[in-house]
């Protein structure tokens, strides 16, 4: 008997060492050759870090009136998107290994006169390799990256609501719209990073863009 647990233990340890890993690559989702064109300093903020990594900037927040009705309604799902909007907002992002795999960031928008809110999202590998990044709720996207002017960019594909074993699909109708991110690095230890969402009809939803600061 003993025998036979040994055995089911050495299984149960390989086949931990045999499942992919969810982390994302971004080296190897960009390739060598765009990955070495990236500033020293962006390749070390997309590294896996044991430790969080706390980034503190600012940013103008835009949203057209469509973009600010998703955005209250994704309340309900746990704010994926900043349900106000503002200039020179204060904004600490944190980003830091996610528990079972990813990466975690954590977005503490700080509106004049209105309660501190957080957005957190996951960029994780999905168990075909592709770059997921999911909200609370299970809502997320598929994403793209490239370096473009040795800055690096995120593009969504599709969105995708994830219900325990399934996946399913989301008109882009009723998305935000087609997402665009970019992380450009400015030296010093500063970075910019806008985001924006075109919708199909609606044309541009949501916009973001500020500048943040590495850790001291």
């Amino acid at each position: 008997m003993a025998h036979l647990d040994a055995i089911a233990g050495l299984e149960g340890r390989a086949a931990r060492r045999a499942a992919p890993s969810r982390d994302p690559d971004f080296r190897r989702l960009l390739g060598e050759a765009a990955w070495a064109r990236l500033p020293a300093a962006v390749q070390y903020r997309f590294a896996t870090h044991a430790a969080p990594c706390l980034y503190p900037g600012s940013m103008e927040v835009r949203a057209s009136w469509f973009g600010l009705l998703i955005a209250q309604l994704c309340r309900l799902i746990g704010t994926p998107l900043a349900p106000w909007t503002g200039r020179d907002v204060p904004v600490d992002v944190t980003v830091r290994a996610a528990a079972g795999g990813g990466m975690d960031w954590d977005r503490v928008y700080s509106f004049e006169g209105r309660a501190a809110v957080t957005v957190t999202s996951r960029k994780v590998l999905s168990p075909s390799g592709d770059l997921l990044e999911v909200v609370r709720g299970g809502l997320g996207m598929r994403l793209a990256v490239s370096e473009e002017g040795e800055a690096l960019v995120f593009r969504s594909t599709g969105y995708i609501l994830q219900l325990g074993p399934w996946t399913l699909p989301i008109p882009a109708l009723l998305t935000p719209g087609a997402a665009w991110v970019e992380h450009r690095d400015l030296g010093g230890g500063a970075f910019r990073f806008s985001l924006r969402f075109i919708h199909p009809l609606a044309g541009e939803t949501l916009f973001q863009s500020g500048v943040f600061h590495d850790p001291a």
